[in-house]
C-alpha cells in the first residue's frame, strides 16, 4: 500500500499525518496481509510543501513528528494544548493539510521541548543528543545554520537574498561566531538539532515495530533538492545554478497547461556531475545511506536523471507559467539563446546515448553499492531507451510497471505472465489519477470519441481486468474495482501496489504534475484507516482486498 504520510490520520494528530499515523498503518497492513508500506519523501518542505522539492536533502520535516510526551523528550502535554487549543486542533483536523499553519505550529511546540529538554533531560538523553549532533555533523551543522538563518529572515529561504555575510555556510558561521547575541542563538540552533534527533529517534523506532510486525517500509529519495535549499547553500558547487530541471511534455501524464507546451519544470537545480565524482559521490551516497537507516526499500525518484538530465534555462514555479504560450522564437528572445535541451545529451543520438549510459552506470552503482541491504526500485515507466533496460538487467535493478503504458503492437495491455519478474506493478502513484478519477475520464471521453484514444485505453483496461464482457457502469463500483485489483495482483511483477485511493476505491489525489503554490500537497484521507475498517461501504472493500491477497499467493 502506498501512502503519503501527511495524508494519514488519528485521533490525536495535529491537522498532518505522522509517525503515529505510520504505525497505525503498519498495524492495517498486518490486519489485512499487505507486507510492504510504501511512503513518499519525509523531508523538510517550505513553499508549495512539495516533497520532491525539499529543503534539505537530509533533514526530516517537523510536521511529521508524533507530539506525544512519551516520544518527544522534554514535551509536556500542556505544552501541546496551550500552543494547540483543543478548538483550534479540532478546526485544524478539518480537511485538507493547512500547511502554513500546520509545520510552523509543530516546529515552535519542538523547539518549546528543547527548552525544557535542556533543563529537565535525563543524563543519558543528552548524552544521546549530543552524540548524535557528533556523527550527523557534516549535513547537521549547516542545516541547522541554515534554519536559524530562515529564522532571521522570516522565512525567506531565497539565501541569494540575504546578506553577503549569510549567502555561504562559511561566512554564515564567522557571522555567527561575532554576532552579539551569539549565545541566544547558539541554543536557538541546537533546537533545531534536536527537532531532528527527535525525529530520527521516531523513524528509527518505526522500522523496529515494523520489523516486528513482519512489514517492510519503503522511503524515497528524491531526486534534487530545492534551488533555496541548505545543501545548495553549503555546497553549491555540485548544483548548477543557471538552470532548472524538468521533463519535456509527457503523453501519459494529465498535467497544468504550461506544462503541456514546455514540459514539467521541477525549478531544482542540476548538477555538476564532474565535482561529485571528485569526491566519488559523497553527497550522493550520504543521501540513500541516510534513507537505509529508517527504510527497507527505497524509490529512486526520476531515474532517469541520472542517465541524462532535462534543463530549462528560467526557473520553475510562476516562471514557467510565463512561458507557457510563447513560441520557440519568443523563448529564445526572453532566454539570449537558449532552449530546454537534454544533458549530456538526447537519447535519439547514438553518441550522446552511449554517453548517458556511460554516466547512469556509474551514478546508479554508487547508489546501490551505498544502499547496502535496502531493496532499490527505480521510478521509471512506460518506453524507455534500450540503454536504460539493458542498464536495469545488468544492475539487477527494480522499476516501475504500469499496466496502462505497457502495451502490445496491437494496443492491448500485455499478458499477466509478460510483466518484468523485478518490478513493482501499479496503476497509480502520486502523480497520477487514481482508478476511480481513471476509469471516469476514459469512459466519458470514450463516449464523446468512441474511436479515440481513451476508448482505446478503456477497451485495453478493461480486458485487461477481464470485463471485455461486463457493461461499463457510470463511476468505477466494487464488481470493477475487484477485477482491476485482481488483475493487478495476478502479474508477474514481483511486488504489487495500491496506492491508498485503489485500496479503498477513492477518487482522493495527491498531486497534478506542474502544479505548485498553497494548497498542493495536501490532500488527506477522510478517515484513519482503522475507521475505514469498519465503514459500510469501504470495510468490504478492504475485506476483499485481504482476500485477493490471500488468493494471489502474493501473502
Amino acid at each position: 500500500m502506498l501512502a503519503p504520510v501527511y495524508a494519514l490520520r488519528h485521533q490525536h494528530d495535529l491537522g498532518i499525518g505522522d509517525t503515529r499515523a505510520v504505525r497505525e498503518a503498519i498495524d492495517f497492513c498486518v490486519r489485512h496481509g499487505i507486507e510492504v508500506l510504501q511512503l513518499l519523501p519525509i523531508h523538510e518542505t517550505f513553499g508549495d510543501h512539495s516533497p520532491y522539492n525539499p529543503i534539505s536533502s537530509r533533514a526530516h520535516s517537523p510536521a511529521l513528528i508524533s507530539l506525544s510526551p512519551e516520544s518527544v523528550p522534554g514535551l509536556t502535554r500542556e505544552m501541546v494544548e496551550r500552543a494547540a487549543p483543543a478548538d483550534w486542533v479540532a478546526q485544524l483536523r478539518k480537511g485538507n493539510v493547512r500547511n502554513e499553519v500546520v509545520h510552523p505550529l509543530k516546529n515552535q511546540i519542538l523547539i518549546n521541548a528543547y527548552f525544557r529538554f535542556q533543563e529537565h533531560g535525563s543524563k543519558e538523553e543528552l548524552a544521546e543528543f549530543d552524540r548524535f549532533q557528533e556523527d550527523q555533523y557534516q549535513w547537521l551543522a549547516p542545516y541547522t545554520l541554515f534554519r536559524l538563518l530562515l529564522r532571521q529572515y522570516e522565512g525567506n529561504t531565497q539565501w541569494s537574498d540575504w546578506r553577503p555575510e549569510n549567502q555561504s555556510w562559511s561566512a554564515a558561521e564567522d557571522w555567527l561566531l561575532r554576532h552579539p547575541a551569539r549565545e541566544d542563538l547558539e541554543r536557538l540552533r541546537r533546537g533545531f538539532a534536536f527537532i531532528q534527533w527527535v525525529s530520527w529517534r521516531q523513524w528509527k523506532e518505526l522500522k523496529a515495530y515494523a520489523d516486528q510486525q513482519g512489514v517492510r517500509l519503503m522511503g524515497e529519495m528524491s531526486f534534487g533538492v530545492g534551488k533555496n535549499s541548505a545543501d545548495v547553500w553549503a555546497e553549491p558547487s555540485l548544483f548548477d545554478l543557471e538552470w532548472s530541471i524538468g521533463t519535456r511534455p509527457l503523453a501519459h501524464f494529465d498535467t497544468t497547461p504550461e506544462s503541456e507546451s514546455w514540459g514539467q519544470n521541477w525549478g531544482f537545480p542540476p548538477y555538476r556531475w564532474e565535482n561529485h565524482r571528485s569526491s566519488s559521490f559523497a553527497w550522493l551516497r550520504g543521501r540513500i545511506a541516510w534513507e537505509a537507516e529508517f527504510f527497507h526499500g527505497c524509490r529512486l525518484d526520476h531515474l532517469r536523471g541520472y542517465f541524462r538530465v532535462y534543463m530549462f534555462p528560467w526557473d520553475g514555479g510562476a516562471r514557467h507559467a510565463e512561458f507557457a504560450n510563447l513560441s520557440e522564437a519568443e523563448a529564445l528572445e526572453r532566454t539570449g539563446g537558449r532552449l530546454p535541451r537534454f544533458v549530456p545529451g538526447p537519447d535519439e543520438d547514438p553518441a550522446a546515448a552511449a554517453i548517458n549510459e556511460v554516466q547512469g552506470r556509474e551514478i546508479i552503482g554508487h547508489l546501490i553499492d551505498a544502499a547496502g541491504d535496502m531493496d532499490l526500485v527505480a521510478e521509471i515507466m512506460g518506453d524507455m531507451p534500450e540503454y536504460m533496460s539493458r542498464t536495469l538487467e545488468d544492475l539487477k535493478l527494480a522499476n516501475l510497471s504500469f499496466p496502462q503504458l505497457l502495451r502490445r503492437p496491437d494496443g492491448e495491455i500485455i499478458e499477466a505472465e509478460a510483466f518484468r519478474e523485478l518490478s513493482l506493478v501499479t496503476y497509480a502513484n502520486h502523480d497520477n489519477a487514481p482508478l476511480s478519477l481513471l476509469y471516469l475520464h476514459l469512459l466519458e471521453a470514450s463516449r464523446k470519441d468512441p474511436g479515440g484514444p481513451e476508448a482505446s485505453d478503456l477497451k485495453a483496461l478493461r480486458k485487461f481486468a477481464g470485463l471485455e464482457n461486463a457493461p461499463p457502469p457510470e463511476h468505477l463500483d466494487d464488481e470493477y474495482l475487484e477485477a482491476f485489483q485482481k488483475a493487478l495482483f495476478g502479474t508477474s511483477a514481483r511486488l504489487a501496489v495500491l496506492m491508498c485511493s485503489d485500496l479503498l476505491g477513492l477518487p482522493l489525489r495527491f498531486n497534478l504534475p506542474g502544479s505548485y503554490g498553497r494548497g498542493t500537497w495536501s490532500d488527506r484521507l477522510d478517515l484513519p484507516l482503522s475507521e475505514y475498517e469498519s465503514h459500510p461501504k469501504y470495510g468490504p472493500r478492504i475485506e476483499r482486498v485481504s482476500r485477493l491477497v490471500r488468493e494471489s499467493g502474493r501473502h
